[in-house]
C-alpha cells in the first residue's frame, strides 16, 4: 500500500510539472544534417522545456540565445549564441506581424563573427526561424539600444528596412 501512494505521489507531481512548463523550438545548425556549414543559412528545430508563459515567443528567444546544450552538442548542433549572449535581448515586442528585436550594446563583441557573411546568414536564420513559427510573427526587425540604424551597420546591411520608416526606433521600446 505504501508504494501505491508513493507511486500516485511521483505521477502527480510529474503531471503537475508537466502542466507547469511549455515546450518551445529553437533554430540551430547542424553539422551532421548540413556537413561543414555548407549552407550557413540552414536550421533545424530543436525542441526545449521552458516555464509556462504567455510570451512564448521571447522565450524561444531566450533559450536560443543561450547557446546549444551539452546534449545538443553531442549531436552536432551549434549555434551563433552561447552562454556568453544569453543576456543580450532587452526587449522583444510583436505587433502588426512584426517582431521587433532590441539588443544590448555589447552584441557587438559578444557575437563579433555575427557580421561577416556566413556569421550573419546563420544569426538571421537561427533568430527568425525562432520567431516567425510563431503565426503572429510575419517579419523581424533588429536595433542596438533602441537604434536600428546601429544594428543594420554592424551586420553590414547599412540601410534600415523600408518598413522602419526613416529607421525609427519607436517600436523597440
Amino acid at each position: 500500500m505504501k508504494n501505491i501512494v508513493s507511486l500516485f505521489l511521483v505521477l502527480a507531481f510529474s503531471i503537475g510539472a508537466a502542466a507547469q512548463t511549455t515546450g518551445v523550438k529553437i533554430y540551430l545548425g547542424n553539422n551532421i544534417q548540413n556537413p561543414n556549414s555548407e549552407d550557413c543559412g540552414k536550421v533545424f528545430p530543436v525542441t526545449r522545456q521552458v516555464p509556462k508563459t504567455r510570451a512564448v515567443a521571447r522565450a524561444a528567444l531566450e533559450e536560443l540565445l543561450k547557446g546549444v546544450t551539452a546534449e545538443e552538442k553531442a549531436k552536432d548542433y551549434y549555434s551563433t549564441f552561447s552562454e556568453d549572449s544569453k543576456s543580450l535581448l532587452i526587449k522583444l515586442n510583436v505587433k502588426k506581424g512584426a517582431a521587433y528585436v532590441n539588443f544590448r550594446g555589447n552584441i557587438k563583441e559578444v557575437l563579433s563573427g555575427a557580421s561577416s557573411s556566413c556569421g550573419s546568414e546563420t544569426f538571421f536564420a537561427q533568430v527568425e526561424q525562432t520567431l516567425k513559427q510563431f503565426p503572429t510573427i510575419k517579419k523581424v526587425f533588429y536595433a542596438i539600444e533602441g537604434k536600428p540604424a546601429d544594428f543594420y551597420d554592424w551586420v553590414q546591411i547599412g540601410e534600415c528596412p523600408k518598413e522602419l520608416r526613416s529607421c525609427s526606433g519607436a517600436n523597440f521600446r
